[in-house]
C-alpha cells in the first residue's frame, strides 16, 4: 500500500467563506465509510477541501490514497481522496463506481458537474443514496469579507461587491484579487484580471473555441457546439458541459465581463469570425436564432446579410423600443442604412425618442425627390406627427399643405385631421374631398373616421361626432402602438368628451385606453395627462395629483404633454387656493408658453394658463396664445362643441382681472352655441349669472341654479365657486346662507389636504362643525372679519369669536394660517377668492 505523506495542515482559516465546508469536514468523520461527493465549478475550491480532508487524515494516521487504479487493487482500508473525477476516463469511473458500491472504505470524490455523462451520473446517483453530496457555490460579497478578514484584510462593502463582480465568486479568482487588495482597487481589478488571462492561456484550443461561441451565442449548447467546431454531437454536448463548468462562466450562464475581451484576444479575430458565421449558419439553420444572440453578434462586428435581414424582420414583430435596437444592430450588420431609415423613424418616435426620429426624418425628406409616392407620404406622416408630439401643429399642418392631396394617398384622413386640428378648414377639405385611398384596412378605415369625427364635431354635429369617433378607437386599436400618427383616436375622443363636459365618458375611453399602451410608449404619458385632466375638472383633486405622480420621470415630457401637464398644475394650484403653488407652477411654464402655437387641441390647458397669469398679473406672456386660439376657433366657423371651454376661460379670466366688460364677448359666444349644445348653454347661462353677480343684481334662487347647472354638466367646482362668490355679494342674508350650503355641497366631502395631498374624509368624531360653525368657517376662509361675519349672520362679532375658537379647538389647529389650511382642506370657503 502506497501512503502520501504527510503535509502540515492548512490553518484553520483556510476554508473562510466558503459555506457549507464545515459540513464537509463533518460528514468524512461521522461515518467510516459512507461517500462524500464534492460537486462544483472550476475554481470553485474543491481541491482546496480534499487538501484539507486529506490533511486532517494524515494528521489523524489514516492512510489516504489518491488514485483509483491503486485503490481498486490494494486490500487496505485507506481513505480514496480523488480529485477531478470529470477528467478520469470511463473505465476508471467504472472502478471508482465500484469500489463506492463495495463500501469498505471511506471514499471523497470532487467533480465539475457534467450532467451529460452517463457514468458521471450514475456515480453521482450511488454516492448520494449511500452517502452525502455538497455543492460548492460562489462566493457572496459577505462570504469575500469574511475570507479577507481572516488575511487581516479589512475590505470595504464597495470593495467587496467590486471584487464579486469582477470574479463571480469563483474562489480562486477571489483569492487572486484579495492578494493584491492592501493596494487598493484598481490593483485588486488588475490582479483578477491578470489571473483571468493565465486561465484562458491554459485551455485546450476546443475549451476556448467553445467559450467564444457561448459568448456570443447567450446559452450556447451541444447542438451549437457540434457543426460550429466541426466535432461530433457527443463532444459538442461535453464541450457544453465544460463550458457550463468553467471559472469564467457564473452560474447565470454569463461569461465574467473582465474575461470578455480576454477570450477573444486568446481566440483571435480570424477565428472568432469564423465562429461567429458558423454559429449563425447553425442558429439559422435550426431556426434557434434568437434576437440577443442577432444584437450581440452584429454589435461584435459581424457583418452578413442574413444577419442583417433576421433582425429587420424581427424587428417588425416587436415592441418600438426593442425595435429601435434592433434596428440599430441591423446597419451593423451591413443593412443599408437609407432603406429601413423610415423604419427606424417610426420606432423610434413610438418609444419616445423624438429628437433623434426627428433629425433621422429630416435627412429622408432631404431626399424626397428620389422616395416613392408611399414612402414620401410616410415620411410626412412621421414627421408631421412628432411636430405634434413637440407642440407644433402648425408645422405638422404646413408639411400636408406642401405635399397636397394628389400626393398624400391613403393619408389623405391623417392630413385633414391634422389641418382642422390647426384650424386650416379649406385644405382639410381638399383632403377629404379626395375620399378613401388604397385598400380598406383596418387603420385606414379608422383614420378615415377619425378625421370624419373631427369634421363633424367641429360642424356642431356631437352625437355623430362621437359614433365616428368610437368607431375610429376600435379600428385603429390593432395599429395604435405600431404607427405613429399625430394624436391617439382615445386622446380626440376624450379631448371632445371634456370640451362637452361628458366626464363619464372621457374617463372610460382613458381608462379602456390605458390598458393596452405600452409602458414606455409615446401615448401613455398622453393619455395619464388626460386622465389626470378629467379628474381635475370634475372635482377630484387628489385622483388628479395622483395620477399626476404616475407620470415617467425618466425623461422630460415633450412639448404637447408638457403644456397639458403645466396647465394640469396651475389648474391644481388655482383650485386649492395656493398662490405660492400657482407662481411657481406658472413661472416653471413660461418656456413652454412662449414656444408653443395653438391648436385646437390645446385649448383646454391653454384656458388654464390664461387664468393663472391673469391672477398673478401677468397675462401679457400668454395673450399671443389666446388671440391665437380665437382666431383658429374664427377660422372654423366658431364651433360650439369645442369653442365653449375656452369661452368659460374667457368669462373666469374677466372675473379675475374684473373686468365686465371683457366678459361680455364671451357670454355672447356662449350664448350663440347654446343652440346646438346642452353643455354650451348651461356655460351660457352660468357666464349671465357671473355678470349679474360681478353688478350685484343676482338673486340667490338664480345662483343656486346656475351652479347647479354647472355641477351637472361635469364643473362642480366651478360651481361651487360661483356659489361661493354669489353669497358675499347677495344682500340677503339668508340667500347668502343657503349659497354657502351649496358651495359646501358642491365641493363634496373629500379634498386634498393642503400641501399634502392626502385625503380628509368627512369624520363624524374629528373635524365636524355643526352648520352654524359651517356657516362662520365659511364667511371666514373667505376673508370676512368678524364683525363683517356678524352682520352677515345676525350674530355679535364677539359670538363669532367664540365660534372661531371653538372651531379651532374642534380642529386641533394651532395658528390662525393652520386653522385656514385645514377649513380649505375641509372644503369651506372660495380658494380663488381667499387666495386674492
Amino acid at each position: 500500500m502506497r501512503t502520501e505523506p504527510a503535509t502540515s495542515p492548512p490553518g484553520a482559516d483556510a476554508l473562510a467563506g466558503l459555506r457549507g465546508a464545515r459540513n464537509v469536514l463533518d460528514a468524512v468523520e461521522a461515518e467510516p465509510f459512507a461517500p462524500v461527493l464534492i460537486r462544483g465549478r472550476s475554481g470553485s475550491g474543491k481541491s482546496l477541501v480534499l487538501s484539507t480532508i486529506r490533511d486532517h487524515a494524515l494528521a489523524r494516521g489514516h492512510d489516504v490514497v489518491s488514485t483509483v487504479a491503486v485503490a481498486d487493487t490494494e486490500t487496505g482500508g485507506a481513505m480514496l481522496v480523488v480529485d477531478g473525477a470529470h477528467a478520469l476516463t470511463t473505465d476508471d469511473v467504472s472502478a471508482l463506481h465500484r469500489l463506492v458500491q463495495r463500501g469498505d472504505r471511506k471514499v471523497v470524490v470532487a467533480v465539475e458537474p457534467r450532467p451529460h455523462d452517463p457514468a458521471l451520473c450514475a456515480l453521482t446517483t450511488t454516492m448520494q443514496t449511500q452517502g452525502s453530496v455538497f455543492d460548492l457555490g460562489a462566493l457572496s460579497p459577505a462570504d469575500i469579507v469574511d475570507r479577507a478578514h481572516t488575511r487581516g484584510i479589512e475590505l470595504t462593502p464597495a470593495l467587496a461587491r467590486s471584487l464579486h463582480e469582477w470574479s463571480g465568486g469563483a474562489l480562486v479568482h477571489v483569492d487572486a484579487g484579495l492578494a493584491a487588495a492592501r493596494h487598493g482597487e484598481a490593483a485588486v481589478r488588475a490582479a483578477v484580471t491578470s489571473h483571468l488571462r493565465d486561465v484562458l492561456q491554459h485551455l485546450d484550443g476546443a475549451l476556448l473555441a467553445a467559450l467564444a461561441l457561448h459568448l456570443y451565442g447567450h446559452g450556447t449548447d451541444g447542438g451549437d457546439l457540434a457543426p460550429a467546431l466541426e466535432v461530433s454531437p457527443a463532444e459538442g454536448q461535453t464541450l457544453a458541459d465544460r463550458v457550463r463548468a468553467s471559472s469564467v462562466v457564473t452560474r447565470s450562464d454569463a461569461v465574467l465581463p473582465l474575461a470578455r475581451s480576454l477570450l477573444t484576444s486568446a481566440v483571435g479575430v480570424t477565428r472568432l469570425r469564423d465562429l461567429q458565421t458558423r454559429l449563425l449558419t447553425t442558429r439559422l439553420g435550426a431556426g434557434t436564432l434568437d434576437a440577443r444572440t442577432a444584437c450581440t453578434l452584429a454589435e461584435s462586428g459581424l457583418d452578413d446579410p442574413r444577419l442583417a435581414d433576421f433582425l429587420c424582420a424581427r424587428a417588425h414583430s416587436v415592441d418600438p423600443a426593442e425595435a429601435s435596437a434592433l434596428y440599430e444592430a441591423a446597419i451593423q450588420a451591413g443593412a443599408d442604412a437609407d432603406a429601413i431609415a423610415l423604419r427606424r423613424c417610426e420606432a423610434g418616435a413610438l418609444s419616445g425618442n423624438l429628437d433623434a426620429a426627428h433629425a433621422l426624418v429630416d435627412t429622408v425628406l432631404d431626399r424626397a425627390d428620389d422616395l416613392e409616392s408611399s414612402e414620401l407620404a410616410a415620411a410626412v406622416r412621421i414627421s408631421s406627427s412628432i411636430a405634434a408630439h413637440r407642440g407644433e401643429l402648425g408645422h405638422s399642418a404646413d408639411l400636408y399643405e406642401w405635399l397636397g392631396p394628389d400626393r398624400a394617398g391613403p393619408d389623405a384622413a391623417i392630413a385633414a385631421t391634422v389641418l382642422l386640428a390647426a384650424g386650416r378648414p379649406e385644405p382639410a377639405a381638399a383632403m377629404l374631398t379626395r375620399g378613401r385611398q388604397g385598400p380598406p384596412t383596418s387603420a385606414a378605415a379608422g383614420t378615415a373616421l377619425l378625421a370624419e369625427g373631427l369634421a363633424q364635431s367641429i360642424a356642431g354635429s356631437g352625437a355623430v361626432a362621437m359614433n365616428s369617433l368610437t368607431r375610429a378607437m376600435t379600428m385603429l386599436s390593432s395599429s395604435a402602438h405600431t404607427r405613429l400618427l399625430p394624436d391617439t383616436a382615445p386622446a380626440v375622443t376624450a379631448l371632445l368628451c371634456l370640451h362637452s363636459g361628458e366626464l363619464a365618458h372621457a374617463e372610460s375611453v382613458l381608462r379602456q385606453a390605458l390598458e393596452f399602451d405600452p409602458a414606455s410608449g409615446a401615448t401613455r404619458a398622453r393619455h395619464l395627462a388626460l386622465s389626470a385632466w378629467t379628474a381635475m375638472v370634475g372635482g377630484d383633486l387628489v385622483g388628479a395629483t395622483a395620477i399626476l405622480d404616475t407620470l415617467p420621470t425618466d425623461r422630460p415630457p415633450h412639448a404637447r404633454e408638457a403644456f397639458f401637464l403645466h396647465g394640469l398644475r396651475v389648474g391644481l394650484a388655482r383650485r386649492h387656493g395656493d398662490v405660492g403653488a400657482l407662481q411657481r407652477e406658472w413661472t416653471q411654464a413660461q418656456p413652454v408658453v412662449a414656444g408653443y402655437s395653438a391648436d385646437l387641441f390645446g385649448l383646454l390647458p391653454l384656458g388654464e394658463l390664461w387664468l393663472a397669469a391673469v391672477r398673478l398679473g401677468d397675462e401679457q406672456r400668454i395673450l399671443h396664445l389666446v388671440e391665437q386660439a380665437q382666431a383658429l376657433l374664427v377660422r372654423l366657423g366658431e364651433p360650439a362643441l369645442w369653442g365653449a371651454a375656452l369661452h368659460w376661460y374667457g368669462v373666469q379670466a374677466a372675473i379675475l382681472g374684473e373686468n365686465p366688460a371683457a366678459l361680455l364677448p364671451h357670454a355672447r359666444a356662449l350664448a350663440a352655441s347654446a343652440e346646438v349644445s346642452s353643455y354650451a348653454a348651461g356655460l351660457a347661462s352660468a357666464g349671465r349669472v357671473w355678470l349679474r353677480v360681478l353688478r350685484e343684481e343676482a338673486e340667490a334662487s338664480e345662483v343656486e341654479a346656475a351652479a347647479r347647472t354647472l355641477d351637472r354638466i361635469g364643473l362642480p367646482w366651478d360651481g361651487a365657486r360661483l356659489a361661493g362668490e354669489a353669497a358675499l355679494r347677495v344682500s340677503d342674508t339668508r340667500g347668502a346662507t343657503t349659497l354657502l350650503q351649496v358651495a359646501r355641497s358642491l365641493r363634496g366631502a373629500t379634498t386634498v389636504q393642503a400641501g399634502s395631498g392626502e385625503i380628509a374624509a368627512a369624520d363624524p368624531a374629528v373635524g365636524t362643525l355643526t352648520e352654524r360653525e359651517a356657516d362662520v368657517a365659511e364667511l371666514l376662509v373667505l376673508g370676512l372679519t368678524h364683525r363683517e361675519i356678524g352682520a352677515r349672520l345676525y350674530i355679535a362679532p364677539k359670538t363669532v369669536e367664540h365660534h372661531v375658537a371653538r372651531i379651532r379647538r374642534r380642529l386641533g389647529a394651532n395658528s390662525r394660517s393652520e386653522l385656514m389650511s385645514m377649513l380649505r382642506a375641509l372644503g369651506h370657503g372660495g380658494p380663488e377668492t381667499s387666495a386674492s
